[in-house]
C-alpha cells in the first residue's frame, strides 16, 4: 500500500511549487524516517527510476538530506527547520525583486487597485508603503493596533518623514528619534485603520475595531480614491485635538498634506520664521516648479474646505495649496518648512 499525503497539506505544498513526487517523497521521508531510495519508492509509490532525481530537487530545496553508505539513506528535514529555509530563501529573492526594481526606472505607472480581507496581509501592504514614504505618513488608527505598525512608523521617522498619527489611546512614542517629526492627534471613534503615503498611496483597513476576522481592505494609487480619503482625513482632522507635538528637526519639517501645513504655520507663524523650499505645479501652465521664500501667511478654513500657505518669493506671494487646489497659484504635495524662532 503506497503513501497517501493529506490533500490538504498536498494542496499547500503543490502551491509552493512541489511535483506530485517531490510531496509524496517527502511526506514519506517525514512519516517512516531516514530511508533508502527502493525503500521510498517502495512506500511513496513513486517509479524507482524517477526517486534519485526527486531526491536530488528536495536536497536543492533543503528539505532532503543524503547519509552516506552502501546503500545511501535519505533523511527528511522537519517541516519547520526546512520551511525556515524556504522562508530565507524567498526573503533573500524579495530583496533582490526590491533592489532590482529601485534601480529600474519606470516610466510613470498607471493607477490600480490591490485588494484583501486578511489583516496581516492588509498590514504589510501598509508596511511596504512606508518603506518607501519621503515626505508625510498619514495614519488613523486604533490605539490597540498601533503596535503593529509602530516600528515601520520609526524607521520611516528615522528617514526624516514627518509621521502625522491619529488615534483613541495616547501610544508611547518614546522609540521615535532620529531626524523625522511627528505629531499625534486624539481622535475618539478611529473604527478603521486609513494609511497615506507622500500623498500617493492610500490603505484602508475597515472595521478593526470589531475584530473582523476577514476584514475588507484596499491599497490604490487612483487619484479619485486618494482624494475620497484625503476629504475622509480632513473630516478627522476637523473632530481631532493635538495632543503632542516632537519637532526634533525643526529645520526640515515635510508635509504633503497642506492642511497639517498651515496647521502647524497657524501655531508657529508670530514666533517663529519658518521658511519654505516647495515643488509645486502652476495651476495655469501646469508646469512643477520649486518656490523658495518666507511663509507670511496662511489659510486655513475647513467649513469652505480652503487651506494653503502664503509664500513670498522673488516674484512676489503667492498661495499653494494642496494636491487638489484649484484657486491656489500652485498645488502640492513636497512641502518643506523650516522653523526659526523669533528672539
Amino acid at each position: 500500500m503506497t503513501m497517501e499525503v493529506p490533500p490538504q497539506l498536498a494542496q499547500a505544498l503543490s502551491e509552493i511549487g512541489f511535483t506530485k513526487y517531490e510531496t509524496l517523497t517527502y511526506w514519506t521521508l517525514l512519516v517512516y524516517g531516514p530511508s533508502t531510495a527502493k525503500e521510498v519508492s517502495s512506500k511513496s509509490g513513486v517509479p524507482y527510476n524517477r526517486v534519485y532525481d526527486t531526491i536530488s530537487s528536495l536536497k536543492r530545496r533543503g528539505f532532503v538530506t543524503e547519509i552516506e553508505g552502501k546503500p545511501k539513506v535519505y533523511a527528511a528535514y522537519s517541516p519547520r527547520i526546512a520551511l525556515l529555509r524556504f522562508k530565507q530563501e524567498l526573503d533573500e529573492i524579495m530583496a533582490q525583486f526590491e533592489k532590482a526594481l529601485k534601480d529600474v526606472k519606470r516610466e510613470e505607472e498607471r493607477p490600480a487597485i490591490w485588494r484583501s480581507q486578511d489583516l496581516e496581509e492588509a498590514l504589510e501592504m501598509f508596511r511596504e508603503s512606508l518603506s518607501s514614504a519621503e515626505n508625510e505618513v498619514i495614519v488613523v488608527i486604533p490605539g490597540k493596533l498601533f503596535d503593529s505598525i509602530k516600528e515601520d512608523l520609526i524607521e520611516a521617522f528615522k528617514r526624516g518623514v514627518t509621521v502625522s498619527i491619529y488615534t483613541d489611546e495616547i501610544p508611547d512614542v518614546s522609540g521615535f528619534k532620529g531626524p523625522g517629526n511627528l505629531f499625534l492627534r486624539s481622535f475618539y471613534k478611529p473604527n478603521h485603520i486609513v494609511g497615506m503615503v507622500d500623498g500617493r498611496e492610500v490603505i484602508t483597513i475597515q472595521n478593526v475595531a470589531f475584530n473582523p476576522r476577514n476584514p475588507p481592505a484596499f491599497k490604490s494609487t487612483y487619484p479619485e480614491i486618494i482624494f475620497s480619503q484625503y476629504s475622509l482625513i480632513i473630516e478627522i482632522f476637523k473632530e481631532s485635538k493635538l495632543i503632542g507635538e516632537i519637532l526634533t528637526n525643526p529645520s526640515d519639517l515635510r508635509f504633503f498634506a497642506m492642511f497639517h501645513a498651515a496647521d502647524l504655520v497657524k501655531r508657529h507663524l508670530k514666533d517663529s520664521q519658518i521658511t519654505a523650499v516647495i515643488m509645486g505645479k502652476n495651476i495655469k501652465t501646469g508646469r512643477e516648479e520649486t518656490l523658495q521664500g518666507l511663509v507670511v501667511g496662511y489659510t486655513l478654513s475647513l467649513k469652505e474646505a480652503i487651506n494653503n500657505i502664503h509664500v513670498e518669493t522673488e516674484r512676489g506671494i503667492v498661495k499653494v495649496g494642496g494636491m487638489f487646489a484649484v484657486i491656489e497659484d500652485y498645488a502640492s504635495t513636497d512641502i518643506r518648512l523650516g522653523l526659526v524662532p523669533v528672539e
